[in-house]
């Protein structure tokens, strides 16, 4: 799958869960804090990143609040590898 196919995904499932519909959610939009998410939602959030990587598990060491500002820090933290 290619950056901007997960990218995709991720808009399109962020959105569909949103409390506050965005008219037009970018990528480097902040979702909880612009209460888009909810924090119980980043829970499916990260059950949908696992899917996206092939039913790779995500770490919980990886699980800092920051992973999770936006649509850019998610494919950051989950999806570049070193």
């Amino acid at each position: 799958m290619t950056e901007s196919e997960i990218r995709q995904r991720l808009r399109a499932w962020i959105v569909n869960r949103a409390q506050d519909k965005p008219d037009d959610l970018r990528d480097d939009m902040p979702i909880l804090e612009n209460g888009i998410l909810t924090s119980l939602d980043v829970v499916e959030l990260i059950l949908f990143i696992e899917n996206l990587r092939g039913g790779a598990e995500v770490s919980a060491e990886d699980l800092e609040p920051s992973a999770f500002r936006d649509i850019d820090s998610i494919y950051r933290s989950f999806f570049v590898t070193a």
